[in-house]
């Protein structure tokens, strides 16, 4: 009888003795998940150009985030417990925030924010430009500052600056950009005043994500512009023409294209 009350004595202790481990261990996992989550949030708030500015404490505890400090307006506020609730490992968030116009920005992360999108225009632009056929074997560095984007090393020809321009700014966020490249090839004929013109149309166009340049050909002669070639409907052929003429330079616009509406059979 008495071995029997050890035996069920020890049996009750080591079930004790797990379970306490098992809690133990189911906490450690949690607040290392809180601690994860908290981090997340902290980053996706410092890479929102809206929100970085501000001070705000983020605490999580079992997966309920609370965001607290001030920010200057219900906009931002509302922007925070957005992102917060967007970041992977978040259940719940409890917004805190107070609003107040006049709530100070912390210089520091302000300018953390405006470094980690400069470093995002980068990684994109670098990536662009490996990707490309025509100048992705080429050596060109990318400096990113404001979002502004300098562009520095060699390529071949003209053409090929010209066109690691083109790529540049059609990041998103992009400001400006510099192209310091050099061309290697001294026998390349230097672009022309109207070539350049023509390029600078044909940007605007390509920018608009509208117009398909496939089957549009873009001519410059003394600033007048002529645009030929076939594109989907009226509305596309004049707003090709509006693009046109809204670039610096262009005096006169000649707009030859055709719709499949205009075509005869």
């Amino acid at each position: 009888m008495l071995l029997v009350l050890v035996l069920g004595g020890a049996i009750y202790y080591i079930a004790r003795q797990n379970s306490s481990l098992q809690n133990a261990a189911h906490s450690v996992k949690e607040s290392a998940q809180d601690a994860a989550a908290t981090s997340r949030v902290r980053t996706a708030l410092l890479l929102s150009k809206q929100v970085s500015p501000f001070d705000i404490k983020v605490e999580t505890h079992q997966g309920e985030v609370t965001l607290q400090g001030q920010v200057s307006s219900e906009e931002v506020k509302a922007m925070a417990g957005a992102i917060a609730q967007d970041t992977s490992g978040v259940k719940q968030v409890r917004n805190n925030l107070g609003v107040n116009p006049s709530a100070e920005r912390n210089p520091e992360t302000e300018r953390l924010g405006e470094r980690v999108a400069d470093l995002e225009i980068k990684t994109l632009v670098s990536d662009a430009l490996s990707k490309n056929a025509e100048v992705g074997e080429k050596r060109i560095e990318t400096e990113v500052k404001n979002r502004m984007v300098t562009l520095s090393g060699s390529v071949e020809t003209t053409s090929q600056k010209y066109a690691v321009e083109q790529i540049a700014w059609q990041i998103p966020g992009v400001q400006g950009v510099k192209n310091n490249l050099n061309t290697t090839n001294a026998q390349a004929t230097p672009e022309s005043a109207d070539e350049k013109l023509a390029h600078r149309v044909e940007f605007e166009l390509y920018s608009t994500k509208a117009i398909s340049l496939k089957t549009v050909q873009i001519h410059a002669d003394n600033g007048t512009v002529t645009l030929t070639g076939t594109v989907t409907s009226r509305a596309e052929k004049l707003l090709a023409e509006r693009i046109a003429q809204s670039v610096a330079g262009v005096r006169k616009v000649m707009n030859n294209l055709v719709a499949p509406e205009e075509m005869q059979f």
